[in-house]
């Protein structure tokens, strides 16, 4: 079981908006949240690029990894981590069946450790944040990292997602996917395996029903 971070385990896209915002603000442009939602999982430094065209500002590329950090450093400095309901016993839930579980984030480490304390952390065998991957979503790396340190076939991995970069990655890798409706409809995650409106309901998927091997 592979678990993405934002949008499915903590509520903390908003404020990735509100400081992506500021950013732009401060350079006279401005984008919107629903583009931070559908870019959610690609690298900062693939985003940036693109939200700068959006905002209508320019920035010169020796410039990047500054504004890159700077808005994390805001992020932090706003962000009010909450977690979805639920999320942490179903996860619980899954461990006890015998499943494996890891923590695929597009997220830099200090937001992960941000995000989540160490009892949390524990609840994952196998954790990656986005420091720690050279191809990001959409490409299969994140997942691919996981699958490889369990040992394990595609088939054998099923992945839960948010958004449709994390999906690709996902189904670039080959692996089950199982979106969660909690930043986008059912239209922008339409290739999922599965979409389900409560985290709850993994656990009365058929492939999740009992215990096996399966991570």
């Amino acid at each position: 079981m592979f678990f993405d971070l934002d949008g499915v385990i903590v509520d903390t896209l908003h404020y990735h908006y509100l400081a992506w915002e500021r950013m732009f603000n401060e350079l006279g442009g401005s984008i919107s949240e629903h583009s931070v939602l559908l870019h959610e999982g690609r690298a900062s430094r693939e985003i940036l690029p693109r939200f700068l065209e959006e905002a209508g500002v320019s920035l010169p590329l020796e410039e990047h990894e500054r504004f890159i950090d700077r808005k994390r450093e805001y992020y932090r400095s706003i962000v009010k981590v909450r977690y979805y309901p639920n999320v942490f016993e179903v996860i619980s839930e899954l461990r006890y069946r015998g499943f494996g579980t890891a923590l695929v984030t597009a997220s830099s480490l200090k937001n992960m450790h941000a995000a989540l304390n160490g009892e949390q952390r524990a609840l994952f065998d196998f954790l990656i944040s986005g420091d720690e991957v050279h191809r990001a979503k959409p490409n299969p790396d994140p997942y691919l990292a996981p699958m490889r340190h369990f040992n394990l076939a595609p088939e054998q991995c099923l992945v839960v997602e948010n958004a449709p970069l994390g999906i690709e990655s996902a189904k670039n890798a080959e692996m089950i996917c199982v979106a969660v409706q909690t930043t986008l409809g059912h239209e922008y995650l339409s290739q999922a395996d599965y979409v389900i409106d409560d985290i709850r309901d993994l656990l009365t998927l058929p492939v999740l029903s009992h215990r096996n091997s399966q991570p």
